[in-house]
């Protein structure tokens, strides 16, 4: 199998509409096609389609669009490679093997498969590792649900695990299980509690260690591999999927205090393994349908930052956001008090607006009697309340809440806010308009019907159009055409064409395309041929009386006049006359 058939293996098995789903709540529009929120750009109208029988995604206001794996590259920040590998990895197609590759070389996440094994046997094997985990009163299903693991105080214990199953050093050194020093290989994980981080498919994709005995960090995590990156996961997110499309997440810092609400029944709990919530993390919430976010962040300083953190994501402008006041350090300290889920619903319920707790944070330690202190929160405040949108509830609130706190009138906070405004630097230049023209259009039109043929038929047709219209060189057409002759695959097409400077409106072409008329498929393509052909004719005849107006000739008189009863002969072919 070479890459174009496991690509097309790829899309046989794995439903777009499905993929899409994960990031975004599609909804039903017409037959075949789901429409929601677009992933790549704000917006508060749906604008971003998916038809699942051409294999297309579209979204038509920031034009971004193409197949399965345009999506995957462009919301995974993946290139080509990087997503057929993690596609064909979900639909079980085994990708064609790269010259002089080592025949014993082992996936990736096959390694990270037969480290999981090796840290669940050292944890049976180990006193020391489930006293541990009794003592932070997590339960034998808890530690089985999430998978917990010891790492044996050994330095080679999991890399001779590793060797004995064919997976070399290098191999574990690249899954992020193995560390390398002066040509030493050695295991990274030693004398730790392993958590196995899963990505939203569910798979082992990295492990983070906590040190049982005086090791530093306290946490370790696994460096972020082709398959790991810290920003794209977030923990428990497979256990918690069921519970998050009711509506509502709970954000944790650590991945104990994860585990300790989920036993404490609350299964919508995640946990990031950064400082706050990145903008991948909120697009995973989002694509589950999450509305409320309540971030149950630790209660020093850090923690209440990186809840800060968290609310100043573009993508957070999507949520209600809710500050957790916890009565003790973090969520994991109540799983040993017989009161602990009680106290924790309350914390819930008094949660703080984002608003409130903005204001609060920003507030704290100032006395807002003072002027300058006054002045502080103002200034602090000012970048939230600056929305680009004309209706942001959270930007309202704000400024009714600071008007009320430190005793501003809303015309001299308007003004404040308009004077700031002025001072900002200019916005960048809207992106460059995508040509309009009537040739372009048409050439897009034919290159639209041309790919709704089936395959048996398309290299046959595109032989007709060559010898029936006669594109300017350097013309969209005019490549089509060539890379057909030579490479007539429609996925490849349609993926190297969506790339073009045209993209966007060649995907709306697609998109918008009706289904295939088969007994009608020559008359529409001749009359749209014979558009083309007058298009084409116009814009010569346009070159030359420019040149006519410049310097009279007879030559160009005559050559006009051709043009204009070949022009003539196109309108009689598509006005069917």
């Amino acid at each position: 199998m070479d890459t174009a058939q496991a690509v097309e293996a790829i899309k046989r098995r794995l439903s777009l509409k499905e993929v899409v789903g994960r990031y975004v709540a599609l909804k039903p529009a017409g037959r075949g096609r789901w429409k929601g929120l677009c992933p790549f750009h704000q917006e508060k109208t749906p604008s971003f389609y998916v038809d699942e029988e051409k294999g297309l995604f579209h979204c038509f206001g920031c034009k971004a669009g193409g197949d399965l794996f345009a999506f995957v590259e462009r919301i995974e920040g993946l290139d080509f490679p990087q997503a057929l590998e993690r596609l064909a990895e979900e639909a079980g197609v085994e990708l064609p093997k790269k010259p002089g590759a080592p025949q014993n070389r082992k996936e990736l996440l096959e390694v990270l498969r037969l480290a999981q094994a090796y840290f669940q046997e050292g944890l049976a094997a180990s006193e020391e590792a489930k006293g541990y985990l009794q003592n932070r009163g997590l339960t034998e299903e808890s530690v089985a649900r999430f998978g917990l693991g010891y790492a044996p105080a050994k330095a080679d214990g999991l890399l001779t695990h590793l060797v004995r199953h064919g997976v070399s050093p290098e191999e574990g050194v690249k899954a992020g299980v193995l560390a390398e020093k002066d040509g030493r290989f050695f295991d990274r994980f030693r004398h730790r509690i392993t958590f196995p981080i899963k990505d939203h498919l569910g798979r082992i994709v990295a492990f983070t260690g906590r040190a049982l005995g005086e090791e530093t960090p306290k946490y370790l995590n696994s460096p972020e591999t082709p398959l790991f990156r810290k920003r794209e996961v977030l923990f428990a997110y497979p256990e918690a999927r069921a519970r998050l499309r009711e509506g509502r997440a709970i954000v944790v810092e650590g991945l104990f205090d994860a585990i300790a609400l989920h036993q404490m029944g609350f299964g919508e709990t995640v946990a990031v393994l950064g400082a706050g919530l990145s903008e991948e993390q909120a697009r995973l919430l989002k694509s589950q349908e999450v509305r409320e976010v309540y971030l149950a962040f630790d209660a020093d300083e850090a923690g209440q930052k990186a809840a800060l953190q968290s609310l100043d994501l573009e993508m957070a402008r999507q949520f209600l956001f809710y500050a957790v006041r916890l009565p003790v350090k973090d969520p994991g300290e109540l799983l040993k008090r017989e009161d602990g889920p009680a106290l924790f619903q309350r914390a819930l319920e008094e949660a703080l607006p984002e608003v409130e707790f903005r204001f609060q944070e920003t507030a704290k330690g100032l006395d807002l009697s003072r002027p300058e202190h006054k002045r502080k929160v103002l200034e602090a405040l000012t970048p939230r309340m600056l929305s680009p949108e004309p209706f942001d509830p959270v930007a309202e609130r704000l400024k009714a809440l600071v008007v009320e706190r430190l005793g501003l009138s809303p015309r001299q906070l308007e003004e404040y806010l308009a004077s700031r405004k002025r001072g900002r630097p200019a916005p960048p230049p809207p992106p460059k308009a995508e040509p309009k023209d009537r040739a372009l259009l048409l050439e897009l039109d034919v290159m639209a019907l041309l790919l709704s043929l089936p395959e048996e038929r398309f290299s046959g047709w595109v032989l007709y159009v060559s010898d029936h219209v006669w594109p300017p060189e350097g013309s969209l057409l005019a490549e089509f055409l060539d890379l057909a002759r030579r490479e007539p695959r429609r996925d490849y097409l349609r993926q190297v064409l969506s790339r073009k400077e045209a993209g966007g409106l060649f995907l709306e072409k697609l998109m918008m395309a009706p289904p295939l008329e088969e007994p009608r498929f020559p008359e529409i393509m001749e009359k749209t041929l014979a558009r083309l052909r007058e298009a084409y004719y116009l814009e010569r005849r346009a070159k030359l009386k420019a040149l006519l107006a410049q310097e009279p000739r007879l030559e160009l008189l005559k050559e006009i006049q051709e043009l204009d009863q070949a022009i003539e002969a196109e309108r009689r072919i598509y006005r069917g006359l």
